[in-house]
């Protein structure tokens, strides 16, 4: 096998339940070059990582989406392995050589005769493992990776430098989505940190994307400046890189949480409309995440239903009462921020 294409062109965290695999595929086909092709928005989470040969940008706008071809009409791929596509790619299926295709999805856009039928309730992570595995693949453990260079860190470093902040001595709440049915309400976001800051020597890192800015604004004027800080401006890797060096993630079903149990960091995690089971931690050590939904009660069901679980019937106290439980535990020792890391 000489190369292979890795689709997965939508969100941060279907991407990166995508490494496991990719490692899996490297180690089991050494001599092949693998090719991945992301959503440009989170590309640069991918950079450094030893088990990808090249990066293809993705966008699913049209427009775009002839110089994509181009690009990829360079190549003849032996396997292409769809792990997480839309309808939109299947504007690039006309410009890919390719021997043979297959997916694990269920959608009508992809020909029966290309899926690989996987039954029941299986993780994200699992349902690429077992794609794989139909060409051959030895499965490699399911451990999420972010691989950072030494300029990452530095950046990290530059902003934690002038919070005054260091290593394990703050908790980073997220309080961002990628739609409003994920997202937790910002005044209980408020309330929590508020309660963290009251009742702890920790300090706060409030992250979001583009569009939690205003929030994360109003919110820090509420809060204690000397105690609080924002990431709002900084770059998605060295962003990452803070989470890796905090004591506690706090954070909804959403990209950084994924971030999060790539680098091992301690998680306390809010579900709502989609199953836990099927997007949570995997292959994770027990107390790494400490999940929450507003169906379950004590320990996680294999009987239990978590699907389309509403955020706003969460409360405070509960999280908070996961905050302590997480906080109890001792933490993942961390590499000293100017060296090398196997992050």
């Amino acid at each position: 096998m000489k190369r292979i294409l890795v689709v997965s062109t939508t969100g941060m965290g279907d991407s990166l339940w995508g490494t496991p695999a990719l490692r899996a595929l490297k180690k089991s086909f050494p001599d092949a070059d693998i090719h991945f092709l992301v959503n440009s928005h989170w590309q640069k989470l991918f950079v450094g990582n030893p088990n990808i040969d090249r990066i293809i940008n993705y966008s699913p706008k049209w427009f775009k989406q002839p110089l994509i071809g181009w690009k990829l009409l360079r190549y003849r791929y032996d396997r292409v392995l769809i792990f997480h596509a839309n309808k939109d790619f299947t504007r690039l299926l006309p410009w890919l050589r390719y021997r043979s295709l297959i997916a694990h999805q269920t959608s009508a856009w992809i020909p029966e005769k290309n899926r690989v039928q996987i039954e029941g309730l299986v993780h994200g992570i699992q349902r690429r493992l077992i794609l794989i595995s139909k060409i051959g693949a030895i499965l490699d453990g399911g451990q999420m990776e972010i691989f950072f260079n030494e300029a990452e860190r530095k950046d990290a470093k530059a902003f934690l430098d002038k919070k005054s902040l260091s290593p394990k001595n703050y908790i980073y709440i997220n309080i961002g989505a990628s739609g409003a049915h994920r997202r937790w309400p910002e005044n209980r976001f408020l309330a929590l940190a508020e309660k963290i800051l009251q009742q702890t020597n920790y300090k706060i890192i409030l992250g979001g994307g583009p569009g939690e800015k205003q929030h994360i604004h109003d919110m820090m004027e509420n809060l204690d400046p000397d105690r609080c800080s924002d990431s709002t401006g900084i770059p998605l890797k060295p962003d990452s890189y803070l989470i890796s060096q905090a004591r506690l993630l706090i954070t909804c079903d959403t990209g950084p949480m994924h971030v999060g149990f790539a680098l091992k960091v301690p998680t306390v995690a809010l579900f709502g409309p989609y199953d836990p089971r099927g997007t949570g931690p995997f292959d994770l050590e027990k107390n790494s995440c400490f999940m929450i939904h507003p169906t379950a009660q004590g320990e996680f069901s294999s009987e239990t239903n978590y699907e389309d679980g509403d955020l706003k019937k969460i409360d405070v106290a509960v999280v908070w009462d996961k905050v302590q439980e997480a906080l109890a535990y001792s933490p993942v020792q961390l590499p000293p921020m100017g060296e090398s890391s196997n992050f």
